[in-house]
């Protein structure tokens, strides 16, 4: 092999690899006020939300094994919303006023932040 296809090969290697990496998904824009979070064991789907300022409405679902809780905080544990349980299956809808900013959501059981049941609002 001469040497420039071998440096293509070298440098085409990694580009490939970077889709299977980071796991990121595109945020989700709530509609109408309202946005649907899915919560399974140890992710919110969309962990990533843009809404505007205003009413919004939050419905969730927990298609998960296990009971898990919402908490939306603003700056230094400033609570703006939570859900206190959500058993498998459970359904809930929670409606809250957001202003312009970033706010970051959790489940505030035992480890579960830890392990990946975080996101972020962010109102524009």
């Amino acid at each position: 092999m001469t040497r420039r296809p071998l440096l293509l090969l070298l440098f085409a290697l990694p580009a490939a690899a970077l889709p299977a990496c980071g796991g990121d998904e595109p945020e989700a824009r709530a509609r109408g006020g309202r946005v649907a979070v899915t919560i399974d064991d140890f992710r919110y789907t969309p962990q990533q939300i843009r809404a505007a300022p205003g009413r919004l409405r939050l419905d969730f679902v927990n298609r998960g094994r296990l009971a898990h809780t919402f908490r939306l905080e603003r700056g230094e544990d400033r609570i703006v919303a939570k859900v206190s349980s959500l058993l498998p299956g459970d359904r809930a809808k929670k409606t809250v006023r957001v202003r312009k900013g970033e706010y970051r959501f959790f489940c505030a059981l035992s480890n579960h932040e830890e392990l990946g049941m975080y996101g972020t609002l962010v109102v524009r």
